[in-house]
């Protein structure tokens, strides 16, 4: 089995509980509230642990509670969290989410300790990029971090993932050719290109877009309709299980992990998205980040059947 590095965020996700989402000036009464570790990095992380992976993560925490419940929770998952930051002066990072009876979320991030991240740090654990085979990170931490991490890859020869979110139109252009695969949902791919992305034609141009800026392979997210993968030969569609769902939190970030992870396992690129689309539908159907992913003998199934 091959090895994976997460670098990204960890929070402690504060998760409300409404009707509706308000509008600006309306005052809601929410049905209720709970705290979850969280943050794209961790959740990552710990869905490649849960799945059965080798994996370790970088990044930085306040020295406070929250940085404790999430480290000691990353490494009951099986995750290495040796290269976790502690910050003595700053807290650590958290994120407000308001989901929604259908299951749709919005989210506020505070950066806290993530934003501790820096190229500086980044390049003092030069040992744990030569220790993996495929390395992800997403844009909760600063984007020269990013960048600094996409450069130390590609120069030691590791396959690099980007989870583009949360989405930001002012990527430098020299990120791009550092990319192996970079996973948008069809929002998040708009914001990357400044395209329309509501028909299947409308992504399909987008995700060229990205191609021709150099990326290698872009996979893009459709929520309930499944993924869609785009390189330099084909474009091809994989729809997802119909299921009902009560919470989208986790799902970008359990996709992606769920597809590298099945590359670390030496499966094909096809086979990989498939099994993460079928991850992805388990995770909805569940409240919580980290709390809804499955562990390995849930999937055994899914690898069974793609």
């Amino acid at each position: 089995m091959k090895k994976v590095l997460v670098v990204g965020s960890l929070n402690m996700d504060m998760v409300l509980s409404v009707d509706h989402h308000p509008v600006p000036g309306e005052t809601i009464i929410g049905d209720g509230i709970t705290y979850h570790p969280g943050g794209k990095g961790a959740n990552q992380a710990y869905a490649v642990g849960k799945l059965g992976g080798d994996v370790r993560i970088i990044g930085c925490v306040g020295w406070d509670n929250n940085g404790m419940i999430l480290t000691e929770n990353l490494a009951q998952a099986g995750v290495d969290t040796t290269a976790i930051n502690r910050m003595p002066e700053t807290p650590t990072g958290m994120a407000i989410i308001d989901v929604d009876k259908k299951g749709d979320n919005s989210i506020i991030v505070i950066s806290g300790a993530n934003a501790c991240l820096t190229p500086d740090l980044l390049r003092k654990q030069k040992a744990s990029v030569e220790w993996s085979d495929f390395i992800m990170t997403q844009l909760e931490t600063p984007i020269d971090t990013v960048l600094e991490l996409a450069r130390m890859a590609k120069k030691a020869d590791k396959c690099m993932i980007l989870d583009p979110s949360p989405a930001r139109a002012d990527l430098p252009d020299e990120l791009f050719p550092l990319i192996d695969i970079m996973k948008p949902n069809e929002k998040e791919l708009s914001i990357l290109t400044g395209m329309p992305t509501e028909t299947d034609e409308e992504i399909k141009a987008a995700a060229d877009a990205l191609l021709e800026k150099g990326v290698s392979k872009v996979v893009v997210t459709l929520g309930a309709r499944g993924a869609m993968l785009a390189d330099g030969n084909e474009k091809l569609f994989f729809e997802a299980k119909p299921v009902v769902p009560v919470d989208t939190t986790a799902a970008g970030a359990a996709f992606t992990a769920a597809m590298v992870n099945g590359l670390a396992q030496e499966m094909g690129m096809i086979q990989a998205i498939r099994m993460a689309n079928g991850v992805a539908s388990i995770v909805v159907t569940r409240h919580g980040a980290q709390a809804s992913i499955p562990d390995r003998d849930e999937i055994d199934d899914l690898i069974w059947n793609y």
